[in-house]
């Protein structure tokens, strides 16, 4: 109970320089989500045609090494890109890291991109040996696990941070959404059984009145 009576009061005491410096948060943790989802989708470039063709022979993988080298190296170049994304949606929060909850979630997006740059890197040094028993068994597993961890990144951002910027520090529902696309603003929100009611007191007034 206390918990939540905090956490409504930081919605109503975050200052209007702070609710900007939210706004462009939410803003950068959007762009970011979207390189990560990106850079996941390409590996499916090679993850299809290896998992259609398991046992490919190192003759036919040795054949096309220029290219698969060049995916390599986009398929790096784009998590590299999402890196750099990161970093500035960490710091775009700096600004609220003597909140604890913020604290906690920043620390868990940071461990996330540990997890998935570790992955990243152990599908790297699979292609420094394209001879190697099982490679194509091996890249799709690697990018199998990869993806896997891009979407655990994504539920953080999408389902924990955003949340948690929109509902504490923003302090946004779904009726100011509904208003927004509507062009409407709602002046004052009266809680649903007060209002209840004040019509119940109202009818029967009214009807003392017609007595």
């Amino acid at each position: 109970m206390i918990k939540k009576i905090y956490a409504a009061q930081l919605t109503y005491d975050v200052p209007d320089i702070e609710k900007h410096q939210a706004e462009q948060a939410l803003l950068s943790f959007n762009g970011t989500s979207k390189l990560l989802m990106q850079a996941s989708d390409y590996l499916n470039t090679m993850k299809t045609p290896f998992k259609d063709n398991p046992d490919m022979s190192p003759e036919d993988i040795t054949k096309a090494r220029a290219a698969i080298r060049r995916f390599r190296d986009k398929a790096i170049e784009n998590f590299d890109e999402f890196k750099a994304a990161s970093f500035n949606c960490v710091n775009a929060m700096q600004a609220f890291s003597a909140d604890t909850q913020t604290l906690k979630l920043m620390k868990s997006f940071i461990s996330s991109i540990d997890d998935l740059e570790a992955g990243v890197n152990e599908f790297a040094d699979l292609f420094n040996d394209l001879e190697a028993k099982d490679f194509s068994k091996n890249v799709v597993s690697a990018i199998e696990d990869i993806q896997s961890k891009c979407e655990e990144v994504d539920e953080i951002i999408d389902e924990r941070i955003k949340t948690h910027i929109q509902t504490n520090i923003l302090a946004t529902s779904w009726v100011d959404s509904v208003s927004d696309k509507l062009q409407m603003k709602i002046e004052q929100k009266t809680p649903l059984v007060v209002d209840l009611f004040n019509k119940r007191q109202e009818q029967l007034q009214d009807s003392i009145e017609q007595k």
